[in-house]
């Protein structure tokens, strides 16, 4: 049977809608607040081998002040289409996660950590994206500006060496590219 674990429910009319889908689906949701933080995912699933040993916080100071649904048991077929009616009717829940082989044995507070960074850093790529095609639209009108060029150039070597990859580095180059953009479109008014 598929379920999903849900941490911390902010919006109760949306996670009402929530679970009135899940409930309509024959899914089982699995209700899980802070208090659950330092158990391990497997334990909260009751899945066979994961006691009910707490791990101790590493990072207390976290901010863990959202809502997070993880996955378990579900054919991808199905998972996209809940995806979509919980979009759809408003219950969409911005921090979510499948179960894997790896995440199964981490904390609560671990997965939670781990998953707000890759959203903060997907959201900080799409961003650097979306500064990037403006720039192009600004070479196209403007004409090429050699110091955007050259960011552009040096933004695009750095994402393609993961390895390297810091968040901080990316948020800087974001606001230069943003101050970057800007000016471009001021010297041009």
């Amino acid at each position: 049977m598929a379920e999903i674990l849900y941490y911390n429910p902010i919006d109760m009319d949306k996670y009402d809608r929530f679970k009135k889908i899940a409930d309509e689906k024959n899914i089982k949701i699995v209700e899980v607040g802070k208090d659950h933080l330092d158990d391990k995912i497997g334990h909260l699933l009751n899945i066979e081998g994961f006691d009910e040993s707490h791990t101790p916080a590493k990072e207390e100071d976290y901010d863990l002040d959202f809502d997070f649904i993880l996955f378990n048991g579900f054919e991808n077929e199905e998972l996209f289409e809940f995806l979509d009616v919980i979009r759809e009717n408003g219950a969409g829940v911005q921090h979510k996660a499948g179960i894997t082989e790896n995440n199964v044995k981490w904390t609560l507070r671990e997965l939670l950590m781990e998953n707000d960074r890759e959203a903060k850093t997907m959201g900080l790529i799409h961003k650097i994206n979306s500064l990037i095609e403006k720039a192009e639209g600004l070479k196209q009108t403007y004409g090429e500006d050699d110091k955007v060029s050259s960011l552009i150039d040096e933004i695009l070597t750095y994402f393609n060496d993961s390895s390297i990859f810091e968040i901080e580095t990316a948020q800087k180059y974001y606001l230069t590219l943003l101050d970057e953009v800007l000016r471009v479109e001021k010297e041009n008014e």
